[in-house]
């Protein structure tokens, strides 16, 4: 696998070669990208959430020697939280939590998180006169953090108030790596730019609330969180300065 890689890569840095010798070296670009990636959970973050969604903006800054440089923040949300004893320690007898009124309320629990990082990359051009399209390869690093995000229904309950909350929402944070790799397709006689392909993230966190209430005792533990991923994005041209096209006889 890792020799067929290495043998893609080059092909592509051939072909990158080729066709700046045919058609020339274009400007340096900015773009404004708008993202989202299906995401996958594994590692430590698998056993309290599900699959998620990541909604993301990057500044993409492309180079005319095809070096790629992305700043990037997004958001992370997901439906499905996995870890549902996390109020047994005030639930009372009956497992339901119950409001100073005598009511029960509905809570629902969801996922939430961010992250912010910056990547490095090359796209590899398979360019010819109506569009050029290639491929890119990018490595990162940066910060994500996720959490429980607990919402009650209908009523209040002091047990869940603004500051005691803090102690149930399993709030974690660490440093990120990340690698992605896909196609990238810039159109000359339109608009129409885009991206797709497959992100993978490494992240090493920690609970950064230092006390569960669940289980009543202090946290100090490494943790390994892993998104795998389908990302797709478009990309709005900022700024373009042409250095102009050379050609060899």
């Amino acid at each position: 696998m890792n020799k067929l890689l290495i043998f893609f890569v080059f092909t592509s840095y051939l072909t990158l070669t080729q066709n700046n010798k045919q058609i020339g070296i274009q400007g340096d670009e900015l773009f404004l990208s708008i993202n989202h990636s299906f995401q996958i959970p594994s590692g430590d973050l698998a056993n309290r959430f599900g699959n998620n969604s990541d909604l993301s903006l990057s500044l993409l800054y492309k180079k005319s020697n095809s070096l790629i440089v992305n700043f990037e923040g997004g958001a992370i949300f997901g439906p499905l939280v996995k870890e549902d004893n996390i109020f047994e320690s005030i639930d009372g007898n009956e497992g339901v939590l119950i409001s100073q009124n005598g009511e029960i309320p509905i809570i629902r629990l969801f996922e939430r998180g961010a992250r912010c990082d910056l990547s490095i990359g090359k796209f590899f051009s398979l360019t010819n006169d109506k569009y050029q399209s290639g491929i890119i390869i990018s490595i990162g690093t940066g910060y994500m953090y996720h959490k429980i995000l607990i919402e009650t229904i209908v009523t209040e309950l002091p047990q869940l108030n603004e500051e005691l909350i803090k102690g149930y929402d399993r709030l974690c944070g660490g440093l990120l790596t990340k690698q992605f790799i896909g196609f990238m397709y810039f159109g000359n006689n339109n608009n129409i730019r885009f991206f797709l392909g497959l992100e993978a993230i490494q992240a090493f966190t920690k609970d950064l609330r230092e006390y569960s209430y669940t289980t009543q005792e202090y946290l100090d533990e490494n943790r390994l969180d892993y998104l795998f991923g389908l990302k797709c994005g478009f990309l709005i041209p900022i700024k373009k300065r042409n250095t102009g096209k050379y050609y060899y006889y």
